[in-house]
């Protein structure tokens, strides 16, 4: 486990690394708020940037709050709804960040001890992936992260990997599944992160049941989609060579 004073020692820090958030919301007012004020806590990032995925609430607006507190917390704003893959790519594309750390914009009972140990491995230079997973939160989303680890959305990764995976398997909800197959069929060194107490609101909860219903299909259908490409695209051409790792998890 980490100590209290890791959360806000710098020393750690490696030399020419920068690490940015990157966090896609798309009608998050009701939740946002509570992520950015959590990483606002963490003097391990250099750059907080949250990618406004068409919103039509006060997502945007929120963020910009924050912004005013954190001059680290930038916004991208997407004109319409792109899904969750090309948000995230959008905030890769704006940063020079070597290091990026992913988050869901509606996390519930997240601290700066969960970011820090999602970050630390990766910094640190002992793996290239790290990959949250839900435990002690609510029982569907702790089952759906312990039948599903490679969907989780919280993840902490070096930034040139993104370079490996199929733009079009990660289109919409397809962005995790086209990292995890990506990491297994290049063998990065990943490591999965316990992330106690932490969940997120099912669809159904604040879409109503039918359009939660009817946006778990389509995830669901879309993901489905995104191992089929990329598994039969397989590692693209311009995929890094990792090292051989005899502890890799698969995820």
């Amino acid at each position: 486990m980490l100590r209290d004073k890791d959360s806000t020692n710098l020393s750690f820090r490696v030399a020419n690394h920068s690490v940015a958030a990157i966090i896609p919301a798309h009608n998050e007012g009701r939740n946002i708020l509570t992520v950015l004020e959590v990483l606002h806590q963490s003097n391990t990032l250099d750059e907080i940037i949250v990618v406004n995925d068409g919103s039509t609430d006060n997502t945007e607006c929120l963020a910009n709050q924050m912004a005013q507190i954190d001059p680290r917390i930038r916004i991208i704003g997407l004109n319409s709804n792109k899904g969750k893959g090309e948000a995230v790519l959008s905030g890769w594309h704006s940063t020079q960040a070597s290091i990026l750390l992913l988050l869901d914009a509606d996390l519930i009972n997240l601290n700066v001890h969960h970011i820090q140990s999602l970050i630390h491995p990766v910094l640190e230079g002992h793996v290239d992936m790290t990959v949250g997973s839900f435990r002690g939160g609510k029982i569907p989303t702790d089952l759906a992260h312990i039948a599903t680890p490679w969907l989780s959305g919280q993840r902490c990764l070096k930034a040139e990997l993104l370079k490996s995976i199929s733009i079009k398997a990660a289109a919409g909800y397809g962005l995790e599944t086209a990292i995890s197959v990506t990491a297994m069929q290049n063998q990065w060194h990943c490591c999965k992160v316990i992330l106690r107490g932490v969940t997120h609101p099912q669809s159904e909860s604040h879409r109503g049941f039918y359009k939660g219903f009817m946006n778990r299909v389509k995830m669901y259908t879309e993901i489905l989609r995104a191992y089929w490409i990329a598994q039969h695209e397989g590692p693209t051409k311009h995929s890094t060579s990792f090292r051989s790792h005899s502890e890799y998890k698969k995820i």
